[in-house]
């Protein structure tokens, strides 16, 4: 998702990318809570049944079911913040709050669009100033990148 703050006259401006998130913490807490009370049910009756080993593989599978969603959620809340100022270009990444700041000079700070290594990939776009390379959006999906290169040429000096 790319939120955009651009003043045209002054060509500085915000923008925020955040990866799209299909679903909320909630909704997320309720599947798997769904999934766990479907597993519990069958994995206790295959132990009054008498095939006591499949309860230990479905506390192991629902356990690993937990840690995959906990671990896409997290990633869920990174964002990045593109600052451009009358002079600067400032990037800041991270997860809920910026673990990282990095700010180039707009002179020498050069836009890089890559395209994409096979069809169904999606293109690459970096920030490159004084042999430093950066890319902006890993996370985002081929049309808000196509969105991020317009803004971009919003903020590029003419």
């Amino acid at each position: 998702m790319v939120e955009l703050d651009i003043d045209d006259t002054t060509q500085t401006g915000q923008i925020v990318l955040r990866p799209n998130a299909s679903g909320t913490w909630q909704f997320n807490l309720y599947l798997l809570y769904t999934l766990m009370t479907v597993s519990g049910t069958v994995s206790l009756g295959f132990l009054f049944a008498g095939a006591w080993m499949i309860l230990p593989f479905s506390i192991i599978e629902m356990a690993a079911l937990a840690g995959c969603m906990l671990y896409c959620s997290r990633q869920c809340t990174r964002q990045e913040v593109i600052t451009v100022s009358e002079d600067l270009v400032s990037i800041e990444q991270g997860l809920r709050r910026p673990n990282e700041a990095i700010t180039y000079q707009r002179l020498w700070a050069k836009y890089l669009v890559s395209p994409p290594p096979h069809p169904w990939g999606v293109s690459r776009i970096a920030i490159r100033s004084h042999n430093q390379e950066l890319e902006l959006g890993q996370f985002l999906n081929q049309a808000d990148k196509q969105q991020l290169v317009k803004a971009l040429k919003r903020v590029t000096p003419r």
